[in-house]
């Protein structure tokens, strides 16, 4: 199973995170029928919000990503939950897919997109929400994100999330790391971590399997940590059938009557996850009747 690590270094100067998504990636590629480029940039976003949402001990705790870039990808969308569970989609997958460049850190750029908007919203069970907004530049990813994390949030921060493929295109690992320094800290610190986290050295240590403690010694360069918390990571979505009966109501009445009425079975699908769920035409006409009923 997939896990997840919070910690802190021996002078309690930094915040680490490390999560191994293989998973957690690999089912959300299965939903989605993606591999090769597509695979990556999906496994690097979903691995993103894993480490991301992190900042409180609290299942409730949420976060969403949203890079609207002009890329042939789209929108990468993301949403994960303190309790482990994470779900997302791209907007569009490529006409033919697309294996990626060879090197150990294959860029994601051209589909992504080096222009746009990388939205984050937390919810830390407050009562708003806190929301940010920068513009995408470099179309990695975790690099737009980590920039966000400096600009937006002010936090000193070093990211990196990972996609090893195999030979077929298929997801052969994922991990990812997150370094945070506290207030007071030198800013040396961090960009020493960053040195090593970003480039080839984390794909390069992915060519075999990881643990979350291992990417723990890696991140903070071999030195001790204190383990602050764990939890296990799933793909897992919040969708079922009353959600597409919400979605279908937001038809009106005369509408979703008129839907009942046309050949075969309704069908509603889950964009964060892929399934589908189908509405068969007594069904819409009983929520019809019921929408008429509230507002009459």
């Amino acid at each position: 199973m997939d896990r997840l690590l919070r910690g802190i270094d021996g002078a309690r100067t930094v915040r680490v995170v490390t999560a191994v998504t293989t998973e957690v990636v690999r089912e959300g590629c299965r939903r989605h029928g993606l591999r090769g480029v597509e695979a990556v940039i999906l496994g690097r976003a979903l691995t993103a919000g894993c480490v991301l949402v992190t900042l409180t001990k609290n299942d409730d705790e949420r976060l969403r990503i949203s890079l609207q870039a002009d890329g042939p990808v789209g929108r990468v969308l993301v949403d994960a939950r303190g309790n482990g569970d994470v779900r997302g989609c791209l907007e569009r997958t490529l006409e033919v897919p697309v294996d990626p460049a060879t090197s150990l850190r294959p860029s994601v750029a051209d589909f992504v997109g080096r222009s746009g908007r990388l939205v984050l919203t937390r919810d830390v069970g407050l009562e708003n929400q806190y929301q940010g907004v920068v513009s995408v530049e470099s179309g990695e990813i975790d690099l737009d994100l980590e920039r966000y994390l400096g600009e937006s949030e002010q936090l000193p921060s070093a990211l990196a999330c990972e996609v090893v493929l195999d030979a077929q295109g298929e997801v052969l690992r994922a991990a990812g790391i997150l370094c945070q320094t506290f207030p007071g800290s030198e800013s040396s610190t961090i960009d020493e971590i960053r040195a090593n986290m970003h480039g080839d050295a984390l794909p390069a240590l992915l060519r075999a399997d990881r643990s979350a403690d291992e990417l723990m010694g890696f991140a903070l360069l071999g030195d001790d940590y204190e383990l602050m918390g764990e939890s296990s990571l799933r793909f897992r979505c919040t969708c079922g059938v009353e959600r597409a009966m919400a979605v279908v109501s937001t038809l009106g009445a005369d509408d979703i009557e008129a839907l009942a009425t046309e050949p075969g079975d309704t069908e509603v699908r889950c964009s964060y996850c892929g399934q589908s769920y189908t509405i068969e035409p007594h069904d819409l006409l009983a929520l019809a009747a019921r929408l008429r009923k509230e507002r009459s």
